[in-house]
């Protein structure tokens, strides 16, 4: 089957983020059954990447898309698309963040890749890129594509958390305007599609609720041939590992949890305990909090990006992912599980995943109780043996490409919903 799948992100190797590492995997997976061409939005600088995405098998259509980084004659169309998707913002009711990715001449493009690949299957990946499917869904569908719309996580959920958590009244306020511009596409955007897919059954009731329809759950997951359950901590130490980029607020969140709330607290009963901290923007964030040097003195490591966590998640007693904000699946977490590491979290890192505490991982509040559990993990060989066996047995049962594929296959074809 030929098959269109359109990306907001160019998922080269260094990707940088849980969701660009996922949508790596899916169309290196979904090459392995079919004719796949990707259309990525590639931003300046990326064109040099363009073939690491073509090495997993898959043709690719490069649409060029000007980003913040613009420079010199760019900004200007820059800011005039960025001023256009302001003013249809307020037009449409849509997130202002949706309308930026949809303009004239990016449809026109995709337009013409969909009538050189006349794929039988488009996939559009993330709810930014919907107002993508709608132009495509508006030819009755006997003459078009089947459109499968990948959700990866509901908008509004995050921004209704934030509001939850805000401090002042102005910032609940603009978080809840934000849920519900979030809500009214997400409803909107169900009817564009042949099939959307919520990545949680909670993002597909919640979904179902506000009024959305043609529902299935999808899990994103990881490549299981790829990845080893191979953790081997030094006994009697009692390193950590926090990852994800810090230009995602909701990580952002977390690990400033992590620093001011929990750690202070492990440092007081393990005056040994260790902390890496790894992603874009990691050492900035110290740097912002009191500097390396300060955060040394406690155990802080700031690393960066890293092209290969294997050894760090090896080494680490446990992941620690305290996260309060974000939506769907976690790949971090995926990740740890899949690596064979024990993993604590909170209700919001193991949505999708686990409901509660188990064989898999630990769920505990981003508070004190967090900082408990970490030590606790840390200091029982045994039970941190166990959870990283049930973590990379949860991965095989339910989060494996190879099954997931197969069900995008059966919905491609229309033969399950």
């Amino acid at each position: 089957m030929r098959v269109l799948v359109l990306t907001p992100y160019l998922p080269h190797r260094r990707v940088g983020h849980g969701g660009g590492t996922a949508v790596r995997d899916l169309l290196a997976w979904l090459a392995r059954k079919h004719e796949v061409t990707a259309a990525c939005l590639v931003r300046p600088g990326e064109t040099d990447l363009v073939d690491d995405v073509r090495a997993l098998g898959v043709a690719v259509a490069a649409l060029p898309f000007a980003d913040r980084a613009a420079e010199g004659t760019a900004r200007a169309p820059l800011l005039r698309d960025r001023a256009a998707a302001a003013g249809r913002a307020l037009v449409s009711g849509f997130p202002f963040y949706v309308e930026k990715y949809w303009t004239p001449a990016l449809a026109a493009q995709l337009r013409a890749v969909v009538g050189h690949c006349r794929p039988e299957v488009v996939q559009f990946e993330y709810l930014q890129m919907s107002l993508h499917c709608r132009d495509l869904g508006r030819s009755p569908a006997g003459s078009r594509p089947r459109l499968i719309l990948n959700t990866h996580e509901l908008g509004s959920l995050p921004r209704e958390r934030r509001a939850q958590l805000a401090g002042n009244p102005l910032g609940r306020a603009l978080a809840r305007n934000e849920a519900a511009r979030w809500r009214r596409l997400q409803v909107a955007a169900c009817g564009w599609a042949d099939r959307t897919l919520c990545v949680t059954t909670q993002d597909r009731e919640l979904l179902a609720a506000m009024g959305g329809t043609r529902l299935s759950t999808v899990p994103l997951g990881m490549d299981l041939e790829a990845i080893r359950a191979d953790w081997a901590p030094v006994r009697g130490t009692c390193r950590f590992l926090f990852v994800g980029s810090f230009g995602h607020a909701p990580n952002r969140t977390g690990a400033r949890l992590l620093l001011d709330e929990i750690w202070p607290r492990v440092r007081s009963a393990r005056p040994d305990a260790a902390l890496d901290l790894v992603g874009r923007g990691s050492a900035e964030f110290l740097a912002e909090r009191g500097g390396s040097d300060a955060w040394s003195a406690q155990g802080v490591t700031a690393l960066g990006y890293v092209d290969d966590l294997g050894p760090l998640f090896r080494r680490c007693r446990a992941f620690a992912a305290p996260l309060t904000e974000g939506g769907g699946i976690k790949i971090k977490v995926l990740e740890a599980l899949a690596r064979g590491v024990p993993v604590v979290t909170t209700v919001v890192g193991a949505e999708g995943i686990a409901t509660a505490d188990g064989a898999a991982l630990v769920v505990a509040p981003a508070d004190a109780d967090f900082a408990d559990a970490l030590l606790r993990v840390a200091g029982n060989h045994d039970l941190g043996a166990g959870l990283a066996l049930g973590g990379r047995r949860l991965m095989e049962e339910r989060f494996g490409w190879a099954a997931i594929t197969e069900q995008l296959s059966h919905i491609y074809t229309g033969q399950s919903g």
